[in-house]
């Protein structure tokens, strides 16, 4: 049972559902062509990118679920969790942004993941890259993350 909720915890990191989510692209950012993954996609020329997937809300599982899930996963698999933070949607979506490090390559990576949970979606916002480009880019992150309509 458990691996089956984070499979499917997993699983909410794939595309879904017919509505869409908007945001707006941070200055420095080049918008992405869709792709199979997610519904949107953005990166700047030192590879920091910003990406939002959406998927249905199944199994059907609360914010605290759906974070819970992918943070397991996520530790799992070498994440460092550094924060825990509470944000909104630009639509007034609660949610929650947890922020991680990764060793690789005798780099650390930063790596935040937000998620946003309504009765019938899951949206998830990454943002990540080589933390010494990424630090000085956390404000337009932020931004662009609070600009999100969940829709």
């Amino acid at each position: 049972m458990r691996r089956s909720i984070l499979t499917l915890a997993l699983a909410a990191l794939a595309l879904g559902g017919c509505a869409t989510t908007s945001l707006q692209t941070p200055a420095g950012f080049a918008a992405q062509p869709d792709d199979d993954h997610y519904e949107y996609r953005a990166s700047d020329g030192e590879g920091v990118v910003l990406a939002v997937r959406r998927e249905k809300n199944q199994p059907r599982g609360d914010l605290r679920f759906w974070t819970s899930a992918l943070d397991v996963k996520l530790r799992q698999a070498g994440y460092q969790a550094l924060s825990l933070e509470e944000v909104a949607s630009a639509d007034g979506i609660e949610g929650r942004q947890i922020r991680y490090a990764l060793p690789f390559e005798g780099r650390e990576l930063s790596f935040w993941v937000t998620l946003f949970v309504t009765s019938k979606r899951v949206v998830i916002v990454e943002a990540g890259g080589d933390s010494e480009l990424f630090d000085a880019k956390t404000e337009a992150v932020e931004q662009a993350i609070a600009s999100l309509t969940v829709g």
